[in-house]
């Protein structure tokens, strides 16, 4: 990577913090329910890049291993992990990717807040925002929202093989 030239492949956006507290601050004046959830093991939740700038990682052998491993050995990363700079937008592209599957639409010029409006799958309107891997989850209804966060960490609370 260089400096300048592969900002486009590492940046993922971020709910600032200034939105966080006008999302909470809605969900009080409105009377919302708000949850928050925090993904473990974020990074290994996330879809691989595809081929190009971050798409293929490598990395050499950990300390204790062998001369001969260290000297000859080289392992390829086949899922997004922390410390590499595109795993942040290797997570957003796969959280965008999975509200888009189950109908929510980005709010305005955030895209780490994604908003479903009420009727078919949930009865009533969810707004979910994402800061890396800690998101916020907002909606009227306790049993929708926890409905959709059931359904929300069933795809991401455990890593995937």
């Amino acid at each position: 990577m260089k400096e300048g030239e592969d900002y486009e492949d590492v940046f993922a956006p971020v709910l600032h913090a200034t939105l966080g507290r006008i999302i909470i601050s809605l969900a009080a004046a409105n009377d919302l329910e708000l949850h928050s959830c925090d993904l473990l093991q974020a990074f290994i939740q996330a879809d691989k890049l595809d081929e190009g700038v971050n798409g293929r990682i490598f990395i050499r052998p950990l300390q204790g291993a062998t001369k001969e491993d260290r000297d000859y050995t080289v392992y390829k990363v086949c899922r997004p992990q922390y410390g590499i700079p595109s795993s942040a937008l290797a997570l957003h592209l796969t959280l965008s990717k999975w509200f888009k599957e189950q109908g929510f639409t980005t709010a305005g010029f955030k895209d780490s807040v994604w908003v479903h409006e009420a009727g078919g799958q949930y009865p009533h309107r969810l707004v979910v925002s994402a800061h890396i891997y800690d998101t916020l989850m907002e909606c009227k209804s306790l049993g929708t929202l926890q409905a959709f966060k059931q359904q929300f960490l069933t795809r991401f609370a455990k890593p995937r093989r």
